[in-house]
């Protein structure tokens, strides 16, 4: 397994075109797209962003879905030493407009329908100017950084097609194009990730193109990924587990990339199968609708043979055991630890794969110390887990939560609470923030959603604490039950299995649908609290 020498995606790219031109590098639908295919499109892409001003530290947006033209689009930024923003496709008028301004993009690339979304009315809306504007020539006094906007799809008469910002790019010289990648660096920025705010505004996670590439390569490594798999990517490239986890880990070992628009349990088994897809990077909701998918059978996505089992106990449980994906590993990681800190190894025993996260991946180096004094702490010992290595650089534009997270010394506080055990292999406790004080005692929510998660006729759990004037917080858990289930069952469950502390003081029932969700798809624990109050009526 040859590892790059290059230090950004672009540079990755040009290695494996001369190694392997041929090899498919994007399966889509039913194409196959070569490394020297995929290089050629990259190409063209640069010479587009060239001729419409982009030069190097620009930023770059993509409202896509899972589709060819997001990583052409990633690796011709990458070209440049520009920036990539990918946005959410979930995001609504007020949350788009918002990352638009934040972020300052130079051009933006959208699809014009997605799913439900008519994103060529809405970003007409947002940004009128753009409206019968020629290429890359919008002057729209909301947005003054903003040339280009361009989309792909079936755009009607007047309206700047990807089409069209190919064409922008044909006159560009061949030694200008080089003298432009020449500047790039793998200092530059690389990607702007937003990750959801719960009660404040997003923040965007600066992520360098060295740190994507290098992280990239061991990350795959840990998973066992080579150049002859064939990786399905369920999550959404807009993610961190997408962009800088299963993109880098691909590309930087000449593997191929699977791709589908969107997730949807039923086409995932399709594409797996028709693939023969050997990787899995899809999340423990995926699993789970897969599994639950009346078209399942093992058998259908049975070429599956590694990839990310995740974090939560039952979730790892679901890819490892029932959907039979032995060689999944599980990991941990933010969004500004360029997807993963920590990684299992597939030859790891099963009761390893459940009960960690895996051991620090090269590159990363984590302590684990006590929140209060900042006193490092002992194996076994359950901490403020804080990490030096790849890093994010900081937030866009947020003094103020940057300096919170790094450190003088380094070290980026992850705001989370784990431990080590004998063997080195870390364990995720819980986010400090959502640690529920109960009677004095401390108690983590994740441990309780996993525990009520193990019933038979439970699909999901979540777990928050609620202000109360005797116990301090009651343990309130928000099930999503897959069969008839009353209060006291899921209580007694938890009862039998667990510290009479840990039992949730009150059970409420919601169906997916009913879940309040941020714009990245998780779920609004900040609002379940609110609901919760509401519900029970505690005002502490």
């Amino acid at each position: 397994m040859v590892a790059p020498e290059s230090n950004r995606l672009a540079a990755v790219l040009d290695e494996k075109c001369a190694a392997a031109p041929n090899h498919p590098a994007i399966l889509y639908h039913d194409r196959a797209i070569s490394y020297a295919e995929l290089r050629d499109q990259s190409l063209a892409a640069t010479r587009s962003l060239l001729a419409l001003g982009v030069r190097r530290g620009d930023r770059v947006g993509v409202l896509l879905g899972n589709q060819p033209e997001w990583v052409v689009m990633a690796l011709a930024t990458s070209y440049l030493g520009a920036t990539l923003v990918p946005l959410n496709t979930w995001y609504k008028e007020t949350e788009l407009a918002w990352t638009l301004r934040h972020c300052g993009l130079k051009l933006l690339v959208s699809a014009t329908r997605f799913l439900k979304a008519d994103y060529l009315a809405l970003l007409h809306k947002i940004v009128p100017e753009a409206r019968g504007a020629a290429p890359g020539r919008i002057e729209a006094p909301g947005f003054p950084e903003l040339a280009g906007l361009f989309f792909v799809g079936d755009a009607p008469s007047g309206v700047s097609s990807w089409a069209d910002f190919l064409a922008c790019g044909r006159g560009v010289a061949a030694d200008d194009l080089a003298a432009a990648i020449a500047r790039a660096s793998g200092a530059d920025t690389a990607f702007i990730l937003y990750t959801s705010g719960s009660t404040a505004e997003p923040k965007g996670v600066m992520l360098n193109g060295r740190g994507v590439v290098e992280n990239g390569i061991e990350l795959g490594r840990r998973r066992g990924i080579v150049a002859d798999d064939r990786v399905w990517f369920g999550t959404p490239l807009f993610y961190g587990l997408g962009a800088t986890n299963a993109l880098p880990a691909t590309l930087t070992l000449g593997a191929t990339i699977v791709l589908q628009d969107y997730f949807d349990a039923g086409r995932a088994i399709d594409v797996i199968e028709h693939t023969g897809a050997t990787v899995y990077y899809g999340t423990g909701n995926m699993t789970r609708a897969i599994l639950d998918h009346p078209e399942y059978r093992q058998a259908r996505i049975g070429s599956l043979q590694k990839g990310n089992a995740g974090t939560v106990a039952e979730y790892k449980r679901l890819t490892l055991v029932e959907m039979g994906v032995a060689g999944a590993v599980p990991a941990y990681g933010l969004t500004e630890t360029y997807g993963n800190a920590t990684v299992g190894s597939p030859d790891d025993p099963l009761e390893v794969k459940l009960a960690t996260s895996g051991k620090p991946l090269p590159g990363m180096e984590m302590r684990i110390v006590d929140p209060a004094t900042g006193r490092d702490l002992q194996r076994g010992e359950v901490g403020l887990v804080l990490i030096r290595g790849h890093t994010t650089t900081g937030y866009l534009h947020n003094q103020e939560e940057t300096a919170r997270a790094l450190r003088s010394d380094g070290f980026f506080d992850t705001g989370d609470l784990g431990h080590f055990d004998a063997d080195g292999h870390f364990i995720f406790h819980s986010r400090l923030k959502e640690i529920i004080k109960s009677g004095g005692i401390n108690v983590s929510p994740v441990e309780v959603e996993q525990l009520i998660a193990g019933h038979p006729d439970v699909r999901d759990a979540y777990v928050v604490g609620v202000a109360d004037a005797v116990r301090g917080e009651l343990i309130v858990a928000f099930v999503d039950a897959a069969a008839r289930l009353a209060e006291d069952d899921v209580r007694g469950y938890v009862k039998e299995r667990a510290a009479s502390f840990k039992v949730p003081h009150h059970v409420l029932f919601r169906t997916e649908d009913q879940l309040p969700r941020l714009a990245s798809g998780k779920v609004a624990k900040h609002r379940l609290r609110e609901e919760a109050s509401r519900e029970l009526g505690c005002n502490g």
